[in-house]
């Protein structure tokens, strides 16, 4: 359900233009917190790059509520596919050209309750564990420079939420091919759950970091048992709108008049998949962890390497008061 309610977007900084690569921390409100905006801006170096390598222009984002750690991401690229799954709705693109010293610049949220702007669900007020956003920003690759930051924090005056989306990103280290368990934390019930993985199917071969992926709770499987990575994978691009056709492609033919198909269409999108507990974002579908004994993912890999998996979790106001 969907709560009308009043909110105040205010701007925390604009055009921050740090001079070398810094860790970088702001102050957020005291009162409610409903989601911060991010813009990312810098100028191309090279020509017809895409936008997860201006993304990597934020190496780390982190929110802190007092000593707890709300969000948590190593890759930005990860921080914007998951708000984008809880939102249900792409980042935005600034700038079209894609020339050297062309500027370009991406917009996203981080969501601290879904459906966006809604009283029932957001970081609650508190004086007392004050609320922090901290990025670690590089300030040129080999692809963009002159990185500039947009912040914005969006605050529900007077909302009394019961409960907020805590969202962290975790490495995995190779651990062989075939069956294998991951544990899981059963501080909090589990929403969403996002993979990024280094080999996907591309080309020529159908080969992958998982195999299949599924959710074992207390000894039982819950909600998905061994589902194969492409159903994982076209869930995500089931979810979010307009995900058929990301920021870049090519066509294969030159011949006048003709368009050809088009390739490449998944680009960077490809490398993410989910397993997903927050059905049209009704918290009825969600994975009970908290309160359970045990919980882990049951993994089939294909490939001996290192990936990532980030988790969205639903945290009641009342544990963190």
């Amino acid at each position: 359900m969907v709560f009308k309610c009043p909110f105040l977007k205010k701007r925390i900084v604009a055009d921050y233009d740090p001079t070398a690569d810094e860790t970088k921390t702001w102050d957020l409100t005291d009162d409610v917190l409903a989601a911060i905006w991010i813009t990312i801006k810098g100028d191309f170096v090279a020509a017809d790059k895409d936008d997860d390598l201006l993304m990597a222009l934020v190496t780390s984002i982190q929110v802190d509520m007092g000593g707890f750690t709300v969000l948590k991401y190593i890759n930005t690229l990860t921080a914007v596919v998951m708000n984008m799954l809880l939102k249900q709705s792409r980042y935005m693109l600034i700038g079209s050209d894609h020339e050297i010293d062309d500027i370009k610049g991406v917009c996203f949220p981080l969501l601290f309750g879904a459906p966006y702007l809604n009283t029932a669900m957001a970081l609650p007020k508190s004086l007392d564990n004050r609320k922090t956003l901290t990025l670690g920003l590089d300030i040129a690759n080999a692809d963009f420079d002159d990185l500039l930051v947009d912040i914005s924090e969006v605050i529900l005056p007077n909302a009394r939420p019961v409960g907020f989306i805590k969202q962290e990103e975790v490495s995995l280290s190779a651990r062989g091919t075939g069956d294998k368990d991951v544990w899981l934390q059963t501080n909090w019930d589990l929403l969403k759950l996002l993979f990024k993985c280094p080999t996907v199917p591309v080309e020529a071969a159908w080969t992958q970091t998982v195999n299949q992926a599924g959710l074992e709770i207390d000894d039982f499987m819950w909600g998905y048992n061994g589902v194969p990575w492409t159903h994982l994978h076209g869930e995500l691009m089931d979810e979010i709108t307009g995900m058929a056709g990301i920021e870049s492609h090519t066509h294969s033919t030159l011949v006048p008049d003709e368009t050809g198909m088009a390739t490449n269409l998944e680009h960077w999108i490809r490398y993410f998949a989910v397993m997903d507990f927050f059905y049209n974002k009704d918290l009825k579908w969600r994975a009970p962890l908290s309160g359970s004994s045990t919980a882990k993912l049951k993994l089939n890999y294909g490939v001996d390497e290192a990936m990532y998996f980030a988790q969205a979790n639903y945290v009641p106001v009342s544990r963190v008061e």
